[in-house]
């Protein structure tokens, strides 16, 4: 019997539950994936319930842009983030070969309706409430780029949703290494480039027309968090992303996941524009929180001429990483940086007077660095925060590859007791220098140092990926939830294949 206000009215029905058993189920019907939106005129209690979660995250097209402000007129209070979705049109094959060109992806139309999309939604957002605390996600791909090689991908929201597991096709697909929904060989460089190497936007030397263009867009203070996560496999370029946090005056947090470039060249050019980038950051006055991660993939790597497996990290970018953080309290900065580099790229009289958390990454924590050089790093990096970082609780430095993963830890917990702790695949001893070192670290910041080293370690491991490592090391807060899902059920579909409970209606073979 539909459900109508009469029926729920009737004795010893709906009506007679208590109103937060009511609001309990109703929320458990939202949260199990049921659509309630018919039932939003049942009562004014189901529509605020039901609308609070239907306007909480809104996933728009750039193409409904322009529908924003109409859509959340009476709800505007109730978005908590929005996801903004960029579709390039789908590509056949031939693309993997050649007319690798802006005309092969659409892009230069795409670029026009970025441009139109981009105004029309910094004038919606511009008038909203600036004491607002809205999430902006940006997400730009191609249909077609799981359709050949890389089955595997997923485009998912950051936020949270009902209980599920991505669909995949089972393929049988052997011109593009698929053999009944197993990977049997990997992918060539020409398909890398076709779903990693086009900017949207692509600004290189063009920064001063970019710049014009940005400014003449209004501030949106109501944007307190951006989100460029590593689904992006197609870069935004960090010279539009320098551009555009301007008109962001009131940002506080920002996760930031490029891809590294597979090509030396390419990356030089990638590092001089994370320069300019960086020190845009370095004139925000309101951001407080910074996390990013170069995600890598040492398969994909193989795939490249002169493309090492792990990328030299560049000292040009990780001083202006650092210089830019000098007003934060948290900083998380994985592969695109090093530990070692930090110590390197300190200039006298830099000091982090708010800075908290410090997370970094270094390749010296692997089984065959030398000992001593590892101890006098972390040495070092205790003599740097005892004098330049007041307010530090937590320091991190960690690495994470294939078959290998070590984390070295400084915390002070909620009651202000500290210890160190190490935690790896390998066995390290750790010098007395460095656990006296940070002991001067927690007395000088008025903290109770308890320096027993807690060290776990585990030679057995299975270590696949930087994600694996990242699990077994505790460190989920280097990226996005979604995006270490995201790595590791890739890195499982390439080593098992695709789960047959995940699959659905297996698709005729492509070809090329």
């Amino acid at each position: 019997m539909p459900l109508t206000k009469t029926t729920i009215s009737q004795k010893g029905s709906w009506a007679a539950l208590p109103t937060e058993l009511q609001e309990h189920i109703l929320r458990f019907l939202l949260h199990d994936g049921c659509s309630l939106a018919r039932f939003a005129t049942v009562s004014e209690q189901w529509r605020a319930i039901i609308e609070r979660h239907n306007f909480q995250h809104v996933k728009l097209s750039f193409s409904r842009v322009p529908q924003l402000g109409s859509m959340t007129v009476r709800a505007q209070a109730l978005v908590k983030s929005i996801w903004l979705t960029f579709e390039l049109r789908e590509y056949g094959c031939s693309c993997h070969r050649s007319q690798r060109t802006f005309e092969t992806y659409g892009l230069r139309k795409k670029e026009s309706l970025l441009r139109k999309a981009f105004r029309a939604l910094f004038l919606t957002l511009g008038e909203w409430d600036p004491q607002g605390d809205l999430k902006l996600d940006l997400t730009i791909h191609s249909p077609s780029d799981s359709h050949y090689w890389f089955k595997y991908l997923s485009f998912e929201p950051d936020f949270p949703v009902p209980p599920s597991q991505p669909s995949f096709v089972l393929p049988n697909d052997p011109a593009h290494g698929w053999v009944y929904g197993k990977l049997t060989s990997a992918p060539k460089a020409s398909a890398l480039r076709t779903v990693f190497e086009s900017n949207p936007i692509d600004t290189t030397g063009l920064l001063r027309v970019e710049n014009q263009w940005w400014n003449g867009l209004p501030q949106v203070p109501a944007v307190k968090t951006l989100i460029i996560r590593l689904q992006n496999r197609r870069q935004w370029s960090p010279s539009m992303l320098a551009a555009m946090l301007p008109r962001l005056p009131s940002i506080e947090e920002f996760y930031y996941e490029p891809w590294r470039a597979w090509d030396p060249s390419r990356q030089a050019d990638t590092d001089e524009l994370y320069c300019s980038f960086f020190d845009s950051l370095a004139m925000s006055t309101s951001l407080k929180k910074l996390v990013v991660f170069e995600n890598f993939d040492e398969q994909y790597a193989l795939a490249f001429k002169r493309c090492q497996r792990m990328r030299e990290v560049c000292l040009k970018v990780t001083r202006a990483l650092f210089k830019a953080s000098l007003e934060l309290e948290h900083l998380s900065a994985s592969f695109v940086t090093g530990a070692d580099h930090f110590l390197q790229a300190v200039e006298p009289g830099w000091k982090w007077p708010h800075l908290q958390s410090l997370t970094l990454t270094s390749t010296l924590l692997d089984a065959q660095s030398n000992p001593g050089t590892v101890n006098t790093m972390l040495q070092a990096v205790a003599s740097t925060a005892l004098s330049r970082m007041p307010k530090l609780r937590t320091f991190e430095v960690w690495h994470g590859r294939v078959g290998s993963a070590a984390l070295f830890s400084y915390r002070v917990d909620e009651h202000g007791y500290t210890r160190i702790s190490w935690k790896a695949t390998w066995r390290l001893t750790l010098d007395s220098c460095v656990i006296k070192g940070w002991e001067s670290v927690a007395r000088a910041h008025g903290h109770t140092p308890d320096f027993r080293v807690h060290e776990f370690v585990d030679e057995t491991a299975n270590i696949h990926s930087h994600a694996d490592a990242i699990c077994f090391l505790g460190m989920s807060k280097v990226l996005r939830p979604v995006s270490l899902q995201q790595i590791l059920r890739a890195h499982e579909i390439r080593r098992e294949g695709i789960p047959r409970e995940l699959a659905i209606n297996n698709p005729p073979s492509t070809s090329l």
